[in-house]
């Protein structure tokens, strides 16, 4: 398990106390965890009780110990936290023999075991080696969790169930094939009516500027001159490729999102048109695939066309 930087968790300083107390804890909310990622965090006498999100899209757990006197022996690395019939080992953070912080980021198979036991546990103990167990609360930590999840779903990141949404319903249908479906000579859902979403620029571009090196101004200004050359055109745009692309952009981890859209729209309605040329199809209904005879009254199927 990861290390869990002391510098960072070091925060406050409440009277020390020879034992921590298992209280009702308010739980904070911060981002500022190992690598900047967002926390949830009680303090309770002398210790800090933090659940993290890691920078490996699990969940993590630490407790900072700020007055504590306790003496690894050597060789000794690790303490072990219990919290109902959930029990998990945590790296120990040391400093002249004097441990300071335990944490670790957890498995993914480890996250439900961990919801689970928060569902029922009010308490929780941390055992340092050879020494007495020092309890502390868990009450409201479900619900912090559940904070943390909804904070890193609206940011584009992850979190391993259940703490994350399900999925929906549409993530299980098959992937359109868009470099395939360019390269079809008409619109394939000819006359479907798709609106062009209202995305939200500003929260958006609140992160987007991180990963992207520019500044919020530059990313807003962008996205909305997008969003103006998209509604002007939309209607020119072919169905189907509307529909691919906007399934493409609706990825959580995608920011600058009208900028993505028009740059896909344009992409392949282009390359529809060149292989319209090649093919030498006009693009019009007239070589869409002739209905079946009996849904025409029994007619022979036109064979003007055929892509």
């Amino acid at each position: 398990m990861r290390l869990l930087p002391a510098a960072i968790l070091a925060i406050g300083t409440l009277c020390a106390t020879s034992h921590a107390h298992a209280a009702d804890p308010d739980w904070i909310f911060a981002n500022s965890g190992p690598a900047g990622q967002p926390m949830v965090m009680s303090h309770q006498g002398t210790l800090d009780i933090m659940f993290y999100r890691a920078t490996s899209g699990t969940v993590g757990i630490a407790i900072h110990q700020r007055h504590g006197r306790y003496r690894n022996p050597k060789g000794v690395e690790t303490a072990m936290v219990m919290i109902g019939k959930f029990t998990i080992a945590l790296q120990i953070f040391s400093t002249n023999q004097k441990w300071d912080t335990a944490g670790g980021d957890l498995n993914p198979d480890t996250v439900p075991d961990l919801v689970n036991a928060l569902k029922a546990a009010a308490t929780g103990a941390l055992i340092p080696f050879e020494h007495e167990p020092v309890p502390f609360s868990v009450k409201g930590a479900l619900v912090a969790l559940d904070d943390l999840a909804r904070y890193a779903t609206q940011h584009g990141e992850s979190l391993p169930p259940p703490l994350q949404p399900a999925p929906a319903p549409h993530a299980t249908t098959p992937v359109v094939d868009i470099e395939k479906l360019a390269h079809h000579p008409y619109d394939t859902q000819h006359g479907r009516r798709l609106t062009l979403p209202q995305y939200d620029i500003a929260a958006n571009c609140d992160r987007a500027h991180i990963e992207m090196q520019d500044t919020d101004g530059e990313c807003v200004s962008a996205e909305q001159k997008s969003q103006a050359a998209l509604t002007a055109h939309w209607t020119g745009y072919d169905s189907d490729l509307r529909a691919a692309c906007l399934s493409l952009v609706s990825d959580p981890g995608r920011l600058e999102k009208y900028q993505a859209l028009l740059m896909c729209l344009s992409r392949y309605q282009d390359d529809r048109r060149q292989w319209q040329l090649v093919s030498g199809s006009s693009g019009s209904d007239d070589i869409m695939p002739a209905k079946n005879p009996a849904q025409q009254g029994g007619a022979p199927a036109a064979t003007a066309g055929s892509p």
